[in-house]
C-alpha cells in the first residue's frame, strides 16, 4: 500500500506539479506555439492563463522562457536590458512562493541559467557564471529532493553537455566552481526525458529540442540526423523542429536533403521565423553556389539586430560575392568581419579567422570547399580540375588543395589515396600557420579508427592537437581531444 501511495504522488508532481505550478492545457499549448516561433501568441495565452488562475507560477517561467527565444534570435541592448527587468519582477512574484513544490527550484534554475547565459553573451561574463552555477546548483538540490522530476533531469542532462564543451574563454570557470561533466551521461539523460514525456503535448518537443541542441553543441550532429526523422509528426511538424531537421542535414554534408526540408516550412508574417529561415537558407543556397544566396543572406543582414552571427554572415556573404567574382566587393566585407561584430561563438570565430588569412583565396578552392560541405562530390571534383587547370602555385592553395581532394577521397571510401594526400598535407604544412594539418591529422585518426588501428587513430588524434593554434576552427581541437578520450 506503501509503494502504491508513492507512485501516486510522483504521478501527481509530474503530471500536474502542484496546484500553483500547474502545466494547464493552455501551458502545453503555449510550449507547442513558441516551437512554431509564435511568440507573440504563446504570450497572449499566458496572459489569458494568468486570468483564470493567476497564481499559477509556471506561467511566468514559461513567458521567460518565450522572451529567451526571442533574445537568441535577434535583440538589441534596450531588450537584453528589458529581459533582466522582467527577470528581477517575476522573481519578485515567485519567490518564496510554494518552496515546496519541485518546480519551484526546477523553473528557478532554468530562469537563472537563461539570464546567465544572456549575461555571458552580452559582455557580464563573471555575473553571468555565478548566475549559471547558481543554477547548476539548484538543478541539483532539486534532484537531491526529488530525483524523478523531469525539468531537472532535463537540465542534469544538458549541463553534463555543456560543461564538456564549455568555450574556451570560460574554460576556467570549470575548475574554479569545481563542477564536473560527463557528455555520455548527460545525452543518456536527455533522450530518457525525451522518452519518458514523449506524449505529453507541448513538453514532448521541448525535450526532443534539448537533445537536438547538445548534439549542435556538442559538435557531433551525425548524433541526431536519424533522431530528427523519427519524431513523432505532432512534434516533427513544428517550425523548430523542421528548421533543426534541415540544419541538421546541412551540418553534416546533407545539402540537398536540407533545402528540401527547409523549403516545406512556410513562415507567413511572422518575423522570428523568417529572420532564422533566411539566415540557414543563405548558407544552404551557398554551399550549391546558387545565385539567390545573396538575397537571403543580405535579407538576415538588414534584419539582425544583435551582434552574434554578424561576423559569420558577412563572410559568408563575402565568400558568395567571391564566388560570383566580385573580389573588391569580397575584401570590402572581410574588412567588416575584421571589425564589426562579436567573437565569442564558434561561427564567428571561424569567420574572424578566414578574413584575416595572410593570402587571397583562391576562387576554385573556394567553391571546391563549399560543394564539399554540401556534399555535391563531382562538382567538387570539377570546381578542383579548375583549379589544377590555373593554379597559382601559391603554396597555401597547394596545401588546400591536396587537403580538398584528399576529402573528396575519403568521403568515397578511396582510403589508401586519402591516407597518402592527408600524410602530405601534414609533412608540407606542419610548420605553418595554417589549419590544414591540425585538420588533416584529426581526419586520418577518424580513418585509422574506422580500419580499427587504434594505436594510429591515438597518434593521428595527438598530433592533430599538437599541431593546432589557438585561433584555427575550434572544432578541431575539440574534436580531436574527444576522439582520443573515446578509444
Amino acid at each position: 500500500m506503501r509503494y502504491i501511495f508513492i507512485i501516486l504522488i510522483f504521478f501527481v508532481l509530474n503530471q500536474k506539479a502542484s496546484a500553483d505550478y500547474e502545466v494547464t492545457e493552455n501551458c502545453k499549448t503555449a510550449w507547442m506555439l513558441l516551437m512554431d516561433l509564435k511568440i507573440d501568441e504563446a504570450k497572449n495565452l499566458l496572459a489569458e492563463e494568468l486570468k483564470v488562475n493567476p497564481e499559477n507560477y509556471y506561467v511566468y517561467y514559461l513567458d521567460q522562457t518565450c522572451d529567451a527565444y526571442k533574445l537568441l534570435i535577434n535583440s538589441s541592448q534596450d531588450d537584453y536590458e528589458s529581459f533582466i527587468e522582467n527577470y528581477h519582477i517575476k522573481r519578485e512574484i515567485m519567490d518564496g512562493k510554494y518552496e515546496d513544490s519541485p518546480y519551484y527550484l526546477g523553473c528557478y534554475s532554468e530562469m537563472e541559467l537563461q539570464l546567465g547565459i544572456f549575461n555571458i553573451i552580452n559582455g557580464s561574463r563573471l555575473s553571468g557564471l555565478r548566475k549559471a552555477y547558481s543554477g547548476y546548483k539548484n538543478v541539483y538540490r532539486n534532484l537531491d529532493k526529488y530525483p524523478e522530476f523531469k525539468p531537472s533531469l532535463k537540465l542534469d542532462g544538458f549541463f553534463n553537455v555543456a560543461i564538456s564543451n564549455i568555450p574556451p574563454f570560460v574554460k576556467w570557470a570549470a575548475s574554479f566552481f569545481g563542477v564536473t561533466a560527463d557528455s555520455e551521461y548527460g545525452f543518456n539523460v536527455l533522450n530518457q526525458n525525451y522518452e519518458a514525456q514523449k506524449n505529453i503535448k507541448g513538453l514532448n518537443a521541448e525535450s526532443a529540442l534539448f537533445v537536438i541542441l547538445t548534439a549542435k553543441l556538442n559538435k557531433t550532429p551525425e548524433m541526431v540526423y536519424d533522431f530528427t526523422k523519427s519524431l513523432d509528426s505532432n512534434v516533427s511538424q513544428t517550425f523548430i523542429h523542421k528548421y533543426f531537421k534541415a540544419n541538421i542535414a546541412h551540418r553534416t554534408g546533407n545539402n540537398e536533403e536540407a533545402l528540401e526540408t527547409l523549403q516545406q516550412i512556410e513562415c507567413g508574417e511572422d518575423e522570428w521565423a523568417d529572420l532564422i529561415y533566411s539566415y540557414l537558407m543563405g548558407k544552404i543556397l551557398l554551399r550549391k553556389l546558387d545565385y539567390n544566396a545573396g538575397y537571403y543572406l543580405s535579407r538576415y543582414l538588414s534584419r539582425l539586430e544583435k551582434k552574434e552571427y554578424l561576423k559569420e554572415i558577412n563572410y559568408q556573404l563575402a565568400l558568395f560575392y567571391l564566388v560570383n567574382n566580385d573580389q573588391n566587393k569580397y575584401f570590402e566585407l572581410c574588412k567588416v568581419v575584421r571589425e564589426d561584430g562579436k567573437d565569442i561563438n564558434e561561427r564567428d570565430l571561424e569567420a574572424l579567422y578566414d578574413a584575416s588569412l595572410d593570402y587571397d583565396p583562391d576562387i576554385n578552392l573556394v567553391k571546391a570547399r563549399l560543394l564539399l560541405d554540401g556534399g555535391y562530390f563531382d562538382k567538387c571534383k570539377i570546381s578542383l580540375k579548375s583549379y589544377e587547370a590555373h593554379n597559382s602555385g601559391l603554396p597555401p592553395h597547394h596545401f588546400e588543395y591536396l587537403f580538398l581532394k584528399a576529402r573528396v577521397n575519403a568521403a568515397n571510401n578511396n582510403n589508401t589515396e586519402a591516407i597518402s594526400l592527408f600524410k602530405k598535407v601534414i609533412e608540407l604544412s606542419k610548420d605553418k600557420d595554417y589549419y590544414f594539418a591540425s585538420e588533416a591529422a584529426l581526419r586520418l585518426g577518424k580513418i585509422y579508427k574506422e580500419l580499427g588501428q587504434i594505436q594510429l587513430a591515438k597518434d593521428y588524434f595527438e598530433k592533430s592537437v599538437d599541431l593546432y593554434k589557438s585561433n584555427y576552427y575550434e572544432y578541431i581541437e575539440d574534436k580531436a581531444i574527444k576522439a582520443y578520450k573515446d578509444l
